[in-house]
């Protein structure tokens, strides 16, 4: 029980540091999904299976929002 706790507190801390310091939302969202990836590989054996699929839920959301993000920075970059 103690390490699961301490994944959830270190995802916790790590969204709040990000949404502190990140100067942009999408900066942020880069950030918070490589939390989620990190939750979910370091808890594999800790973390239930509901609150896998969760994450698992939205690292597929943020990784859909990650590749509109980078499709519209290619565009930039290909206009000029």
């Amino acid at each position: 029980m103690a390490m699961r706790e301490n994944l959830i507190t270190f995802f916790a801390v790590w969204i709040v540091v990000s949404a502190i310091f990140s100067p942009s939302v999408e900066i942020f969202l880069t950030v918070a999904l490589i939390g989620i990836l990190i939750t979910l590989e370091l808890g594999e054996f800790y973390l239930s299976r509901d609150v896998k699929d969760s994450l698992k839920l939205s690292a597929y959301f943020l990784l859909v929002i990650f590749a509109g993000i980078v499709a519209r920075k290619v565009y930039e970059v290909l206009k000029t």
